[in-house]
Order: C-alpha cells, then sequence, then structure tokens
C-alpha cells in the first residue's frame, strides 16, 4: 500500500486594494511577496479623485480588502460576504506601511476577515 504525504493546507493570500493615496505596489516589496497587490489608480485605472464608494466598489468586483488611511469613511461600505477594509494611520513612512500590513496580514486566512472592518 502507498503512503502518500499529506501536505498542509495552502493559506489563501489576502487581495488587497491600495487606495489611491498610497503609492505603488512596488513600493511594498514585503508586502507584495505576502498578499496580491493592485493599485486603484496605477493598476486599475481609477481617477486619483475616484470617490471612496467607486474605489470599495472595485474592490468588491475584483474580491479585493481596501487597505486605505481613510478607515472611518470605508468602513460603512463593508458588507457581510464581502471584502473587509484595513485601516492603518495616515502619518507612516511606505517601509512602516509595509511591516505593519505584512506583519498583520502573516499567518491570517482572509477568510476570517470579510464583511469586516479593521483597523490595524
Amino acid at each position: 500500500m502507498r503512503k502518500y504525504k499529506i501536505s498542509p493546507k495552502k493559506k489563501k493570500k489576502f487581495r488587497i486594494l491600495l487606495d489611491s493615496a498610497f503609492a505603488k505596489p512596488d513600493s511594498f516589496p514585503k508586502l507584495k511577496k505576502k498578499a496580491n497587490l493592485a493599485h486603484a489608480v496605477h493598476d486599475l485605472g481609477l481617477s486619483a479623485q475616484a470617490e471612496d464608494e467607486e474605489i470599495y466598489q472595485k474592490a468588491v468586483e475584483q474580491n479585493r480588502f481596501v487597505l486605505t488611511i481613510n478607515f472611518k469613511d470605508f468602513r460603512k461600505f463593508v458588507k457581510e460576504d464581502k471584502p473587509g477594509t484595513l485601516g492603518i494611520d495616515s502619518q507612516l513612512t511606505n517601509q512602516e506601511i509595509d511591516e505593519k500590513v505584512t506583519n498583520f496580514i502573516s499567518g491570517k486566512d482572509p477568510e476570517d476577515y470579510k464583511g469586516k472592518a479593521t483597523k490595524i
């Protein structure tokens, strides 16, 4: 009888949409390794002045969490069973954002954060 190795279930990657206030995904190398990153303006072609609701709608269409510094405004859009939002402080450098968000999502399952607005 053959024995098969049971490999541990591969964790899903977070799919994150960077709000228009952020730098391009290349500015967050650690996060880019851990998550599937897209930028509202640079990757999805939204206007830099796009309304928050439009950005969140695009995130839902692409099944992505919105990473934003505008947490208060975005959290009101979050619906059950839809991607959530991740909020961070506005005064952080790109390097600090890269560290903080990467540390937060490491080892976590995106499914646990669906329909939630989470301040990091």
